[in-house]
């Protein structure tokens, strides 16, 4: 496994991982324990918080923590920090301690909170070097916390809109690839055997690679999944050369995180994708999930997915439908190619076509 990065060290110190790549870390530590020298400096790196701005608290939050702290001090509850005798002296509300400016200071203050900040620069030299109080340490802990609430969603956020670029980025290509097979067989895109090994959606994967199109095995892959092992994408050769438990395996990885649409049918008759250059029509989009309402994808974080239509465009969708025409199932509600058309059904990889039945219509083989 290789070295983290430091963005990696910075998240795994943050919290910031999911919980796979914590486990990551943890086994890279394991077996290299200099790593954690790495770690020290990030951390070392986080202690002078008061030195950071995080711009977004309420405006009045560090004068309204130094009113409050200066009272429960003015009541006896917190000691003042100082030397000597003076520890267990109360303090005037005018003058807040120093504690309190670290608070102040991590939150931003805007400019009525600069006066309460003004008042307490007179304090001595003591004030800091002196031993604090658990009081004080507590007030403290709760500045970190605040900052730590305002910068664990927005690194957190930013992961999130890099793995989704990544799959975006990798739908095209595999949109470039799809557009250049239509040019090379009349319009048509990977068809869907209806019988034999190949006799399922994630066939696209397969046929794609033999045509040399598929540039590299990690385009059907998305940054989205929690599952951050190598995709391989099975050869024909393979596919036909397997049985059994393996062949289902081979399927449903031949698809790699991604499903296929499953065509739709006409008068009886089965037909595969086709290039229309259609706008509304998806092709390609993140794998379904069988939990989730209207099948939609869990490859980022369950809130929704990245879906290629079939004129090259890629697009995030929040819901499980385009319009009115729902991804996942077709307009009877059930996993199996469209009722016409403009009704796209994107299938889990193993899936068969002819395989998934509805009952409402009878499937004819494909002409040859």
């Amino acid at each position: 496994m290789k070295k983290p990065s430091q963005e990696d060290l910075l998240g795994y110190v943050l919290g910031a991982m999911d919980a796979q790549e914590q486990r990551n870390i943890d086994e890279v530590l394991d077996q290299n324990p200099q790593l954690e020298d790495d770690l020290l400096e990030v951390k070392n790196r986080l202690l002078p918080l008061d030195h950071l701005d995080s711009g977004g608290p309420r405006p009045g939050l560090a004068r309204r923590t130094c009113e409050f702290v200066a009272t429960l001090q003015r009541d006896g509850e917190i000691p003042t920090i100082g030397s000597g005798s003076d520890q267990n002296s109360t303090l005037d509300p005018a003058a807040p301690t120093a504690t309190a400016t670290v608070l102040a200071s991590v939150q931003n203050p805007n400019e009525e909170d600069t006066l309460c900040l003004g008042r307490d620069r007179d304090l001595g030299a003591d004030s800091w070097t002196s031993k604090w109080s658990l009081p004080n340490m507590l007030v403290t802990a709760a500045a970190l916390a605040v900052f730590a609430g305002l910068v664990f969603p927005a690194l957190s956020y930013s992961r999130y809109q890099a793995r989704l670029a990544s799959c975006q980025n990798n739908l095209q290509k595999i949109g470039h690839a799809f557009l250049k097979f239509s040019d090379m067989h009349e319009g048509n895109f990977v068809p869907i055997p209806t019988e034999g090994k190949l006799a399922a959606s994630g066939c696209y994967g397969p046929i794609l690679k033999q045509h040399g199109l598929l540039e590299e095995d990690s385009l059907l892959s998305c940054a989205g999944v929690a599952d951050d092992s190598p995709t391989h994408i099975p050869t024909i050769a393979q596919l036909q050369a397997a049985d059994g438990v393996q062949l289902i395996s081979l399927k449903k990885s031949m698809g790699g995180d991604f499903g296929y649409s499953m065509g739709y049918q006409e008068n009886g008759t089965y037909r595969s994708p086709q290039n229309v250059g259609r706008t509304n029509v998806v092709l390609l989009a993140d794998a379904p999930s069988n939990t989730l309402p209207g099948r939609r994808s869990s490859n980022h974080g369950r809130s929704g997915q990245n879906c290629l239509f079939e004129d090259g465009r890629v697009q995030f969708i929040s819901g499980h439908s385009v319009g009115r025409d729902a991804i996942y199932e077709n307009d009877y509600g059930i996993v199996a190619p469209g009722s016409h058309p403009d009704d796209s059904v994107i299938a889990p990889s193993h899936l068969s076509p002819l395989g998934a039945v509805n009952p409402k219509i009878q499937f004819l083989s494909l002409p040859r």
